[in-house]
């Protein structure tokens, strides 16, 4: 993880990667999460690598994630199928190309202005529960 998102060295990323997959492979309860671990470990790293990269071949990508071309191809294929990925697929040049989100600071603003709206009601709602439990007579308390 200190390689990939400190680092930002796939190389290296990929390295620690094969060293966990054959630690996972020797250990007994570990060996079950060997497959979850490999998919999830090379979605981080490609995850990463796209938020760098705008477009991207697929031969340097398939190294980097220790797949075939043809492998990769199909790993990204299903990526976009499942709506992980905003991307596209140029097979003539053999490259992926990333989609842009942009989301302008004015709409950033927006969606902050609207969760803080909602935070404050729920905020006061809860502070017309308490005060109102306060001023209600206790009629079956210790004090009666």
């Amino acid at each position: 993880i200190e390689d990939l998102y400190v680092n930002f060295d796939f190389d290296g990323a990929q390295r620690k990667l094969r060293d966990c997959e054959t630690v996972l492979s020797n250990d007994f309860f570990l060996v079950a999460c060997l497959d979850d671990f490999i998919e999830n470990s090379r979605m981080m790293i490609f995850e990463t690598f796209c938020r760098i990269h705008q477009c991207i071949s697929i031969s340097m990508l398939a190294d980097k994630l220790s797949m075939s071309s043809e492998e990769a191809e199909k790993w990204i294929v299903n990526l976009i199928r499942n709506a992980k990925l905003d991307a596209k697929i140029d097979s003539k040049q053999g490259t992926v190309v990333m989609g842009i989100d942009t989301n302008s600071p004015y709409q950033q603003l927006i969606d902050k202005t609207k969760a803080l709206v909602s935070r404050s009601q729920i905020l006061q709602t809860s502070i017309e529960k308490k005060k109102k439990a306060q001023d209600a007579p206790n009629w079956g308390g210790a004090d009666f």
